[in-house]
């Protein structure tokens, strides 16, 4: 089992700290979406130049993977303006991942509403990121997030793409079970084979209908069963703990959440 953490967790720490966390916790990647005050990684110091090159060294000398980079771009937009620059953000994205040594770049699905066919909009952006993805060695995963937590409705739009090299998934196990209680061998069955990523967040319903994040096995998202449905089809790629610190800094400290997922994904690998 791989596992990883996004720096969404720890959006206060800076690259040494988040890598000795990582090893401290026996990770085997950190998944940098944001570092420090800058959310897209092309803005921070830390990913620029003989700041990148030395962010590059400090993962690698501790044994560690970058297992992907969290960009922002998004995969249903409106018009051929608003794609061109969701294929921008992806290109600059491409661009750090050689020398981190990274195969994979999220994107999100993004709002299809005010798109009069968005199954078709995001299909147009698949082929073209393909083409970004392939020429720099690396696959985009495309996470379910956003209009896009209906599994079925997001394998649509690959098909509708024709499946192209360089177009993958990043199977957010929250979204699809809080949006619709969709079973976790749905989820697999609709995305399946093209899951090469998996974020993992735990939460448990309020009063309000509003949600709480909370530490994994404390809340209702059948965490256990997805494990289970991913193993039963052979799935190898990350488990990535996405603790969204960084948007809901009332949460629990990366301090704690980041040895209790470790802990948890090892228990649960345990059976």
């Amino acid at each position: 089992m791989k596992l990883a953490f996004t720096t969404l967790a720890c959006p206060a720490w800076t690259v040494a700290r988040v890598v000795g966390s990582a090893v401290a916790n026996r990770y085997d990647a950190v998944d940098f979406r944001g570092c420090l005050d800058a959310v897209e990684l092309f803005d921070s110091p830390h990913f620029k130049g003989e700041g990148l090159l030395e962010t590059a060294a400090r993962v690698a000398d501790a044994g560690l993977a970058v297992s992907c980079l969290g960009s922002s771009a998004r995969m249903a937009v409106p018009d051929a303006a608003a794609r061109a620059a969701e294929l921008d953000a992806m290109r600059r994205y491409a661009e750090l991942c050689a020398p981190l040594g990274c195969r994979q770049v999220r994107i999100f699905g993004g709002a299809a509403a005010g798109i009069e066919d968005p199954v078709s909009a995001a299909a147009e952006t698949l082929v073209a990121a393909a083409e970004i993805a392939r020429g720099a060695g690396i696959e985009f995963v495309v996470e379910t997030h956003d209009d896009w937590k209906d599994t079925a409705k997001l394998r649509a739009a690959f098909d509708a793409a024709g499946r192209p090299g360089g177009i993958a998934l990043l199977w957010d196990v929250h979204h699809p079970w809080t949006a619709f209680a969709e079973p976790p061998e749905t989820s697999v069955r609709n995305l399946s084979p093209y899951i090469r990523n998996t974020h993992w967040k735990d939460s448990r319903p309020l009063p309000d209908g509003t949600r709480r994040l909370c530490l994994p096995g404390e809340g209702d998202v059948p965490l256990r069963g997805i494990f289970s449905a991913l193993r039963a089809v052979g799935y190898d790629g990350w488990y990535t703990l996405e603790w969204e610190k960084r948007w809901h800094p009332e949460i629990e400290e990366p301090e704690t959440v980041i040895p209790a997922f470790a802990a948890f994904m090892r228990n649960l690998e345990r059976g």
